[in-house]
């Protein structure tokens, strides 16, 4: 009777740690406590460059797109630290070879009640599309919505000849977006 007592025990202890695992917080505990792992928003910024007449170089299009979700990131996961992917085509220099190109990318991403979440400003120098990753923390967020607001500033030096006065083309851009923040 004993070993019954036992295995009934044992048998309701499991079913007890099975229902705290799944539906009492215990997945979150253990991922976090032991695991290391913790709940982020993981805002994707995609950015598109289009050059515009390609001899000569007379403007730049870009496009943006924004995404966010809630994710598990393991403990070497940084917060507010951008992570670049950059494509793998320089289409301004192929469009203008030889020109110098500089972008000058502010970032600010702000929650549903106004509060400022992240702001950096970043400098590249390749006309290559790129993807920028911001993890932050889901204890920062507050509400399902963000407002990401983005100023860039492209120039573009074109080569001339010697003697030949400077060809510079700049564009000065302001977009903000909103985005829900899918689960």
């Amino acid at each position: 009777m004993s070993s019954r007592a036992a295995v009934a025990i044992l048998l309701l202890l499991a079913v007890g740690v099975g229902i705290w695992y799944m539906a009492l917080g215990g997945r979150e505990f253990v991922e976090s406590t032991i695991l290391g792992r913790k709940e982020a928003v993981e805002v994707d910024l995609t950015f598109t460059y289009t050059p515009v007449a390609a001899s000569p170089l007379r403007d730049v299009k870009v496009d943006i797109s924004v995404s966010a979700r809630k994710v598990r990131v393991g403990p070497d996961i940084k917060f507010k630290e951008p992570v670049v992917r950059e494509g793998p085509e320089d289409k301004i220099g192929a469009a203008a070879p030889g020109a110098e190109v500089y972008f000058r990318k502010v970032i600010m991403i702000y929650d549903e009640e106004g509060n400022l979440l992240f702001n950096r400003t970043m400098e590249f120098t390749k006309g290559t599309d790129k993807t920028i990753i911001i993890y932050i923390s889901a204890d920062e967020v507050r509400g399902d919505r963000l407002l990401v607001v983005v100023d860039i500033y492209i120039r573009v030096e074109l080569p001339t000849p010697p003697g030949v006065p400077a060809q510079t083309i700049e564009v000065s851009i302001h977009k903000e977006i909103e985005t829900g923040i899918q689960r």
